[in-house]
């Protein structure tokens, strides 16, 4: 009698069976791979978005100090009323030269057109899908205006502290400078790919306001500037907060994209936003510009020579040249700053980009 033929093993008679491995006849029905651990997920890391709001937070707080310093100055001294007076003076006797421009410039800063102006921004800003602008345009337009006539009825109190000045009620700073440069800077803003040439434009629209008011007698120098340095803290500003909720912005966006996988040619998430090439030549360009107009202004106005002679033909003249090259300068470097300083938008990651 023969006995059954044992089950064959590969395994040599001196290797160790394991518990841990199937052998057998059964091993195939038996063995189950161990899946692999799940890989992390996709971290995105969010650059750039620091910097501007800081910045814009320091020129803000410059420009509250500059505003501070120039009251006291102009109105608070007598060297400043006598400054301001002769350089109006020089404005008042380019009249007859001037007087069609600068009725030209000042008749532009009427309700209707900034009106129309305020409503072109926000149809812009509908257009580009945007509406999370109105708040902070609506807040930097009322904001500065309102601060201007705070700071002019409540603020700042006139007297003459000198022979030659002239008795008038405080006029610090200048309601159509800031209305003027309030809403050609909201227009900036709420602008697309044509923001450069807005830029430019309001810059020369601002600009010509106030000297147009320096011209025709309304307002004193150190009014104009103190209404371009109101609005400009209000921009900057607003310029932060909107820096500093972009980077929040993109920083959920990288989350979510990190959750998921990006189909082939989406474009990254959490990138450090770029602006144009048309954005970063105006800027480039006004910047020069105001870099120029304000050295030659202040060189100007160093120039003249004390004690300051209010009748002088010749120190009038030089007074109000160095005064419409300082307010030509200091609002093209503001609308520089604000090119420079404004953090391009990042749109959200549309959802066919996506793969769940």
């Amino acid at each position: 009698m023969t006995t059954p033929a044992e089950p064959t093993d590969p395994r040599t008679p001196d290797e160790p069976v394991t518990a841990s491995e199937p052998h057998g006849p059964d091993a195939r029905s038996t063995y189950e791979p161990v899946a692999a651990p799940p890989a992390p997920p996709e971290r995105v890391r969010v650059r750039g978005g620091v910097v501007a709001p800081i910045l814009s937070l320091l020129v803000a707080a410059a420009c509250v100090v500059a505003t501070v310093v120039l009251a006291r100055f102009a109105v608070g001294t007598a060297s400043g009323q006598r400054l301001d007076q002769l350089i109006l003076s020089g404005a008042q006797s380019q009249e007859d030269r001037f007087s069609a421009l600068a009725e030209l410039a000042v008749g532009s800063v009427s309700v209707p057109v900034i009106i129309g102006v305020l409503v072109l921004a926000v149809v812009l800003v509908l257009i580009r899908r945007r509406p999370g602008l109105l708040v902070p345009l609506a807040a930097l337009v009322a904001g500065a205006n309102v601060t201007t006539q705070v700071v002019k009825h409540l603020v700042v109190v006139r007297e003459a502290l000198g022979p030659g000045i002239d008795v008038t009620p405080n006029s610090f700073p200048s309601g159509h400078t800031a209305l003027a440069a309030s809403a050609a800077v909201a227009l900036v803003l709420a602008s697309g790919a044509a923001r450069w040439l807005v830029a430019l434009l309001g810059a020369v629209w601002t600009a010509g306001a106030g000297i147009g008011t320096l011209v025709l007698g309304w307002h004193r120098p150190s009014d104009v500037v103190g209404a371009i340095l109101v609005v400009a803290t209000w921009t900057f500003l607003v310029l932060c907060v909107d820096g500093i909720h972009s980077r929040l912005r993109r920083s959920r966006l990288a989350r979510a994209s990190a959750r998921g996988r990006r189909r082939a040619g989406a474009p990254p998430v959490g990138g450090r936003p770029r602006h144009g090439v048309l954005d970063s030549a105006a800027s480039a360009l006004l910047a020069l510009v105001g870099l120029v107009s304000t050295i030659v202004g202040l060189l100007t106005l160093a120039s003249l020579s004390l004690p300051l002679d209010l009748q002088d033909a010749a120190q009038q003249a030089a007074g109000y040249t160095g005064t419409a090259a300082l307010v030509c300068g200091g609002t093209a470097l503001w609308l520089a700053l604000v090119l420079v300083l404004r953090v391009p938008h990042v749109p959200g990651r549309p959802r066919g980009e996506r793969v769940p």
